[in-house]
């Protein structure tokens, strides 16, 4: 049915150490119905609005990042905000997690609750709930399993933007070869993954980061952007 509700959850390995893991990644990803064509005639239908996750971690897990969206630490848990679901058109977070140690097998990580307002309503409507498990494991064979590559490419993705973040300080307090010395080594990092994975996507975000890379060198290294420089009246 095209109106379905339909979400997914991918671990970034397939099981942890019974001693726990820091970090492990979740990639979440949902959508309204089947997905998107990429050339629409019409208007993409609004399938509902302001979609929210609440997610409550168990005791001993702590939930340590959130990327892809707006999100809140409640008294009851974290609130994400996913805004308005257009049908059709998939959309993704990511979550990193600590979890402590446990016995071999499944473990509760998480309860999930997503809810969305009515169309033309204030009323917020529960969609679903579930739990979310792990696998601990001391069997050496599945905790040397590749990570998923879906989502170890969200993983590597989602590093632009703390580290963008991060060399503009660096720019901005007039460390300028520290700031592009952090976007030289990540745009290359992204550039040896395009190549080892014949992936276009790394390849368009080194682009990215290196067009910044230029820009903050020409913006940071003028009279008015420079600390010493203008200390010094010039």
């Amino acid at each position: 049915m095209n109106s379905v509700f339909e979400v997914s959850y991918s671990w970034n390995k397939e099981a942890i150490p019974t001693g726990g893991a820091d970090p492990v990644y979740m990639m979440v990803e949902w959508r309204y119905g089947a997905p998107a064509k990429r050339l629409r005639k019409i208007a993409p239908k609004i399938m509902s609005r302001d979609l929210e996750l609440l997610l409550k971690p168990e005791f001993g897990v702590q939930l340590k990042g959130i990327y892809g969206c707006r999100s809140k630490e409640t008294d009851i848990g974290w609130v994400l905000r996913l805004g308005d679901v257009l049908k059709g058109e998939s959309k993704q977070i990511l979550l990193e997690f600590a979890v402590g140690p446990h016995l071999s097998g499944k473990a509760a990580i998480c309860s999930a609750y997503w809810s969305t307002r009515k169309l033309k309503q204030s009323q917020r409507v529960l969609l679903r709930r579930e739990q979310l498990y792990i696998q601990y494991t001391s069997h050496l064979g599945m905790l040397r399993q590749p990570e998923d590559p879906k989502v170890e490419k969200t993983i590597k993705l989602n590093e632009t933007v703390p580290l963008l973040k991060q060399a503009l300080r660096a720019y901005e307090r007039g460390r300028i070869e520290e700031g592009s010395e952090m976007l030289r080594r990540h745009a290359d990092a992204l550039l040896i993954e395009a190549a080892r994975k014949q992936d276009m996507d790394y390849f368009t975000e080194a682009e990215i980061v290196e067009k910044l890379r230029y820009h903050y060198g020409i913006t940071f290294t003028t009279g008015h952007h420079n600390p010493q420089r203008a200390m010094l009246g010039e």
